[in-house]
């Protein structure tokens, strides 16, 4: 596929620094070979139906592939599993995230080079590897030639050669990025004057350059009443392009797949309508989307009094988080107790059973605050000793705000919010307490943790 056929002459001629025959020859060589190196076994699922027998839905730390066939079933992924093949396609389950590691305009110009150079949609492992280049420090201009030069040794299906006129080369990009199929003789002159002056000078433009010069210059014509539709047209490729690498992670299985279809899917999208580009893109799952962050866990803790449902905040508390939720995946928190109920402060459990023996827990975590959350009414925390990286399984679920254990003797880490059943947690809050052997502001009656299970 071209974005596979534009990295391995990338590779080549950042690790030769050239543009000798030795280098062309090489990269050549590399562009045949195809896409990017495979992902490695253990990170695909292959699936031996299309794309479209299933659909996929993002969970708080996975992804699951549901079959629309007669008999159904779910089938969740590992969570190394990121990339998922088809028999028609691959879908590449990073790419959305990937995606948004550089400014919107950054991904959509590279977007458009794929248009400017190739007149297809890009395929999302080929667009993955230019947003890392672009975070490496690529530059617009080096990104550009890069394309040009793949471009030039792809003649044949691109229409871009190294022996062809500045005249030809500009009308090449009116119609691959203008959509027009002449050139007004002012434009080309300036056009072809730009190429030839001298690298330096004012002005000065490489075959590279004058391409992403020409698509800055399109956008500019934005509502115009003339013009106007070269604007919309450019906008609507980026916009088809980024639903099918960015929005579905698509990639064709061979080259000849990726560039054909890449071309036919371009080539539907008119100024007006970018429908009939999707629906030659074909994915029936039209919820799915890859730029949409995955949801934030949610646990619901059953217990003797009702329901909790508590969402978690891992990007915010990811020690503290994921600390939980390994207590959580294991079953450790059934038949637990809260075992320490303060009316005013907070109801404290997860350490003790019933009869108050203390389970063996995993080693303690190192203490997560200062990360923007507060220990505010309905949020839950970890309880700990007086040594600072001493929290394992116990946590507390404030009752009132508490914002002074964000600071107190080294503060308490928030890492959640109880976002239903508020309501029973009050009523735990509210219940008779009394002195148990050392224990204090013990319930009087056992409340018991039936169970804390995830729920996404």
């Amino acid at each position: 596929m071209f974005s596979g056929l534009i990295l391995g002459l990338g590779l080549a001629l950042s690790a030769c620094g050239g543009n000798s025959n030795t280098n062309q020859q090489a990269a050549s060589v590399s562009l045949m070979s195809g896409p990017p190196p495979a992902a490695p076994a253990d990170s695909v699922a292959s699936l031996p139906e299309p794309r479209n027998n299933y659909s996929i839905k993002r969970t708080a730390t996975t992804f699951t592939l549901t079959s629309r066939g007669f008999a159904g079933g779910v089938t969740t992924l590992l969570p190394n599993q990121t990339t998922v093949q088809f028999s028609d396609v691959s879908v590449n389950l990073l790419i959305g995230d990937k995606s948004k590691t550089i400014p919107a305009a950054t991904l959509n110009s590279i977007i458009e080079l794929y248009i400017a150079f190739f007149n297809r949609v890009p395929d999302a492992n080929g667009l993955a590897y230019w947003i890392d280049q672009s975070k490496a420090g690529m530059s617009s201009d080096t990104m550009a030639n890069n394309f040009y030069a793949a471009a030039i040794i792809y003649s044949s299906v691109t229409n871009y050669s190294s022996t062809m006129s500045n005249a030809d080369f500009v009308k090449v990009i009116y119609k691959n990025v203008l959509g027009r199929n002449e050139v007004d003789a002012q434009g080309l002159n300036y056009w072809t004057a730009a190429l030839e002056k001298p690298a330096g000078t004012p002005g000065a433009e490489t075959r590279g350059t004058l391409i992403r010069t020409i698509v800055g210059t399109a956008h500019n014509f934005k509502g115009d009443p003339q013009y106007g539709w070269v604007a919309d047209l450019l906008d609507n490729k980026v916009a088809v392009g980024t639903y099918f690498a960015v929005q579905q992670g698509l990639n064709y299985l061979t080259d000849v797949d990726s560039i054909t279809n890449g071309v036919a899917i371009a080539a539907a999208v008119t100024p007006t309508d970018i429908n009939a580009a999707k629906n030659r893109i074909g994915v029936n799952d039209p919820t799915f989307d890859l730029r949409i962050s995955a949801p934030a866990p949610r646990v619901l803790m059953k217990t003797s009094m009702g329901d909790i449902i508590i969402e978690l905040n891992p990007s915010k508390a990811p020690i503290t988080s994921a600390n939980f939720l390994r207590y959580v995946d294991v079953g450790f928190y059934s038949n637990k107790i809260f075992h320490r109920v303060i009316s005013n402060f907070m109801i404290q459990g997860g350490g003790f059973t019933p009869d108050f023996v203390q389970a063996s827990t995993y080693p303690p975590i190192k203490l997560e605050v200062n990360t923007g959350l507060s220990n505010l009414r309905g949020t839950i925390a970890m309880a700990r000793t007086n040594v600072l990286d001493s929290a394992t399984s116990q946590f507390f679920i404030n009752v009132v705000d508490n914002v002074g254990l964000d600071t107190n003797a080294g503060g308490y880490a928030v890492f959640g919010q109880v976002v239903s059943g508020m309501e029973v947690v009050d009523k735990i809050k509210g219940v008779p307490t009394s002195t148990r052997g050392a224990f204090a502001d013990v319930p009087v009656s056992t409340i018991t943790i039936l169970s804390v299970e995830r729920t996404n």
